[in-house]
């Protein structure tokens, strides 16, 4: 029965978050933690793109220090990494936004850059995907995503942070090749299947609700969470903000392919139990919407149903994220603005997820609204 630990955190202050942390993770390794003396470990945050930590875009610093410190205490060499959409003008503009540069450098902890490690091609049922060479220089894994909301996929968290493994504009090329959240979901656990993290550490200090992952509004929780199952970590999350788990795509194609358990009577709660800090108002997204791209509303239906990224020209500062990370080719600048070619445009919404200004919106046709 999959182990997973709620722990209560009212702030990213220190030492409160450090000690919530620590809670947290020997809960669910146990007497595994001694497994964790000599080994590389590579602690991958996740780093949607350059927003300071206080935005709720990305996983807040103070957590991902607290996991530096819970496996440098005992006996790990650690290091820290990601491939966020927004290092298409370069991962070190990351690291400064996000609050990882000064966190490592105070802790002197390297940070991996899986553009620069390169990749290798692994595949699942004969569907090849790259996967950042960097990996392989480790003995484990560790994931420490943000609890968020998704346009696409409902919730971000356990399985969905691993994505980040695959290099840079390839990410974008596979929403490109897999715009509907079945068939994008399909390609997530495809690639959660090949990295498989040992533990996951979920921060839900401070959550994103409704348009996220980047655009939503920040809400609250106050918990971390964590979990070697990381189907059940999801499973619980959705359950605290009021989703039924099989409704997330990912849960529910992790759960055809027997990746894990969403039975809450199959999981043991050493901590805090769900029910005693379930929110009942959490705001999600629905995804119908995505799912009607490109499906009935091919040929003349697209005309009528249809869902697509919006500039606000007020916001827009036209530093080119959006354009660089479109694969369909529908993003351009244009009088230092950008501008969407709805002709190209999948629905993807990779810009959205890119935008550092959160100047990318989302807007549906008439039909398509009352279709959700």
């Amino acid at each position: 029965m999959p182990l997973v630990a709620l722990a209560q955190s009212p702030s990213y202050r220190s030492p409160g978050i450090e000690q919530a942390v620590e809670r947290a993770l020997s809960s669910v390794l146990g007497d595994d933690v001694t497994l964790i003396t000599g080994k590389r470990v590579l602690i991958k945050p996740n780093l949607l793109s350059a927003r300071e930590p206080e935005r709720g875009v990305t996983t807040h610093p103070a957590v991902v220090g607290g996991v530096v410190d819970f496996f440098r205490k005992h006996g790990a060499e650690v290091a820290v990494g990601d491939s966020p959409a927004g290092a298409v003008r370069g991962v070190k503009r990351v690291w400064e936004a996000t609050g990882m540069l000064e966190l490592c450098e105070a802790r002197g902890v390297p940070l991996v850059n899986f553009e620069a490690s390169g990749c290798i091609e692994r595949s699942v049922d004969g569907r090849d995907y790259p996967i950042a060479r960097a990996l392989l220089e480790y003995d484990l894994v560790v994931s420490v995503p943000k609890l968020k909301t998704h346009v696409l996929t409902l919730i971000t968290a356990a399985i969905k942070n691993v994505f980040g493994c695959v290099p840079g504009f390839q990410k974008s090329t596979l929403h490109l090749e897999h715009p509907r959240p079945d068939a994008m979901s399909k390609a997530l656990v495809d690639v959660f299947s090949l990295v498989l993290p040992w533990v996951t550490l979920v921060d839900a200090v401070e959550a994103m609700e409704g348009d996220g992952p980047s655009s939503g509004s920040l809400r609250r929780l106050n918990f971390i969470a964590a979990a070697r199952d990381c189907v059940a970590l999801d499973a619980c999350l959705s359950r605290i903000i009021g989703i039924d788990p099989e409704r997330v795509p990912t849960t529910r194609e992790a759960l055809r392919r027997n990746l894990g358990t969403a039975s809450a009577d199959s999981m043991v709660f050493p901590l805090l139990r769900p029910e005693d800090i379930a929110v009942s108002d959490f705001k999600v997204p629905g995804n119908w919407k995505y799912k009607l791209i490109p499906g009935i509303a091919a040929g003349l239906l697209r005309r009528l149903v249809w869902v697509l990224p919006v500039v606000d020209e007020d916001a827009c500062t036209g530093c080119g994220d959006c354009v660089r990370v479109c694969a369909a080719g529908a993003m351009t600048l244009e009088a230092g603005c950008a501008s969407v070619d709805n002709d190209l445009c999948v629905s993807c919404l990779c810009c959205h997820e890119a935008c550092p200004h959160f100047a990318v919106g989302t807007r549906m046709s008439r039909l398509a609204r009352l279709l959700v």
